[in-house]
């Protein structure tokens, strides 16, 4: 069983002045409500490991109980995330953490690709994002620029770019809104597909995006960790 990874990468470190949890928390409800909708792996969260009982299912977000229980815990520790789960295992599984420096997803179930398309277009409708990527294990694996994050066979990139511009393009979505203006970017009809083709798909489309400089570094730059209050 795949486990697959709704990756992203910020442009800055978010602030964690106790306004800015607020307003966090704020996004984070619009999220997993937006998110219900699209299958029922993501229809209830509960706040993971809230405490010491099995299972950790003590706090329902949204919840007050678990809104408290997370502006505590981040005003604490500012290096703390905003965990959810949604209770189950195996095929039904999913989480979702939400800290300063990124927001991400795991899961294992295969989505068809208008539930990932919408899944893109719910979180580029909440957070400016430098690049949004589904990733797992196949697309890690034939990385060729280890120093680059991982291209895969569906991302988003800030930039609204020409089809002739990269080799391998199934479907193209335009985003236009207050947060974030770019392409999320579809290279094969099968977004699941770990074929010979889809590796000659990703590496030369890979080539072509960091030509363009749209697949960010790895590695986080000093400039990320100077936190606009």
């Amino acid at each position: 069983m795949r486990e697959f990874f709704f990756s992203t990468r910020l442009y800055k470190q978010l602030p964690t002045t106790e306004i800015a949890i607020q307003e966090q928390l704020e996004i984070l409800e619009k999220l997993v409500k937006k998110i219900s909708g699209i299958d029922h792996i993501f229809k209830t969260w509960f706040v993971n490991n809230a405490t010491s009982s099995k299972p950790p299912l003590d706090y329902p977000f949204p919840s007050e109980s678990a809104y408290k229980y997370l502006f505590n815990r981040k005003k604490e520790d500012e290096y703390k995330g905003f965990l959810l789960w949604n209770g189950e295992d195996k095929v039904t599984f999913s989480s979702l953490n939400f800290d300063s420096f990124n927001i991400s997803m795991s899961f294992y179930k295969e989505l068809t690709n208008n539930q990932v398309i919408k899944l893109f277009k719910i979180f580029l409708e909440l957070v400016k994002f430098q690049y949004i990527y589904l990733n797992n294990n196949f697309f890690a694996d034939i990385n060729i620029f280890p120093h680059r994050l991982s291209t895969t066979s569906i991302c988003y990139v800030p930039k609204i770019i020409d089809e002739n511009q990269i080799p391998h393009l199934y479907q193209k979505i335009e985003i236009n809104n207050e947060l974030n203006q770019g392409m999320i970017l579809i290279f094969d009809e099968n977004l699941f597909d770990e074929s010979d083709s889809m590796k000659k798909k990703i590496q030369e489309n890979s080539i072509a995006l960091v030509d363009l400089n749209l697949i960010p570094e790895a590695e986080l730059n000093s400039d990320f960790f100077e936190i606009d209050e």
